[in-house]
């Protein structure tokens, strides 16, 4: 028997470790989840916010939704991974083993992020109409942006942002304004909400990136890493589905236009599929929206800018201002005034 260590981003909250078991003829994969209160970063949530989620039992809702029916309601291409077993460790700590997914080595291409997004589509309403999510996920609209506004950007990213010495880094200094354009969308992020929460609401996976929609060789979406879920806006899904492979540098800044284009298109014939009554503008905003709110201010390697300018942190922090500034010309896009659509129930 071999265990092999996985890498997994430090600040996701309730993922305390995870490993691949080598065993003859097999491999299993191995999560362990955690209570919030043994996150490293808990202590920086505001102190209703930690009240809030230490009561909500989200810490376990991945556990939860893996002993669900929700696999049954995914749409023919997509799956849940098997899960061997799940078994608590302690009150605070679960551990999850199931199959190590085998994907595909073939990169991701304009087809299959439009397959996604037109799956990830379906799988929001089927989830909605059935209510399939645990009962720990949240049913209030928009819920879940709050809690990363609140959680995240308002105890550190925009603090950082709003830093003087944070632009005075010699790759930021040239870039006042962007600086600018940044802290005109940050004041506008409570107003950019109130329109999302008046958007059609579904449940969503809520970290849909092709990194979490394993690709296995028949082209079957094994969908992870299941711990964000909870009510937003129409769209919002694509958001990571979006950015996930341009922020992990695999996708280039200049193939998101068509990119995004794509999955909008998708994703609207998806709901369509569905009976689901929403239109293309509508997936347009909620996409909009959530990279706004998830992406435009988390970009930028803040935490990386006191090392020494190598190379590659040059090119790293070149890349993401780039990246930057397309989202934040998204999300300027939503506090021009326009139209707003009515609020749509399943």
């Amino acid at each position: 028997m071999a265990i092999e260590p996985v890498d997994y981003p430090f600040g996701t909250p309730t993922t305390e470790d995870a490993f691949r078991v080598r065993l003859p003829g097999e491999t299993l994969f191995v999560k362990i989840i955690r209570s919030f209160r043994r996150w490293p970063l808990f202590h920086t949530l505001p102190p209703d916010l930690a009240e809030q989620a230490m009561a909500s039992g989200l810490w376990h809702y991945e556990a939860d939704l893996y002993s669900s029916g929700v696999g049954a309601l995914l749409p023919p291409g997509m799956r849940l991974p098997v899960v061997h077993h799940v078994a608590d460790l302690d009150d605070d700590r679960i551990a999850i083993v199931m199959e190590n997914v085998e994907v595909t080595d073939r990169p991701w291409d304009p087809d299959r992020f439009a397959r996604a997004a037109r799956l990830l589509a379906r799988l929001n309403v089927r989830l909605t109409r059935a209510d399939a999510l645990p009962a720990s996920a949240p049913r209030v609209p928009g819920f879940m942006s709050g809690v990363h506004y609140r959680g995240r950007l308002l105890t550190a990213d925009l603090p950082m942002l709003a830093d003087d010495r944070t632009w005075a880094h010699p790759l930021l200094a040239p870039h006042g304004e962007l600086r600018s354009t940044m802290a005109r969308l940050a004041r506008e992020l409570p107003a950019v909400m109130d329109r999302l929460r008046d958007l059609p609401q579904l449940l969503i996976h809520g970290d849909a990136s092709p990194q979490n929609l394993l690709t296995t060789e028949d082209g079957t979406f094994v969908v992870i890493d299941w711990t964000l879920g909870g009510m937003d806006a129409v769209g919002t899904d694509l958001a990571q589905l979006l950015i996930g492979l341009a922020h992990a540098g695999f996708v280039a800044v200049t193939d998101l236009p068509a990119l995004r284009t794509r999955v909008i298109d998708a994703y609207t014939a998806g709901l369509a599929d569905e009976d689901f009554p929403a239109d293309r503008e509508a997936v347009r905003r909620g996409l909009d929206g959530g990279l706004l709110l998830r992406s435009a201010f988390t970009a930028l390697p803040l935490t990386r800018l006191h090392e020494p300018l190598t190379g590659e942190l040059a090119g790293l922090i070149e890349a993401r201002l780039a990246l930057t500034a397309y989202l934040c010309e998204l999300g300027s896009g939503l506090v021009r005034p326009g139209p707003r659509s009515p609020a749509v129930s399943c």
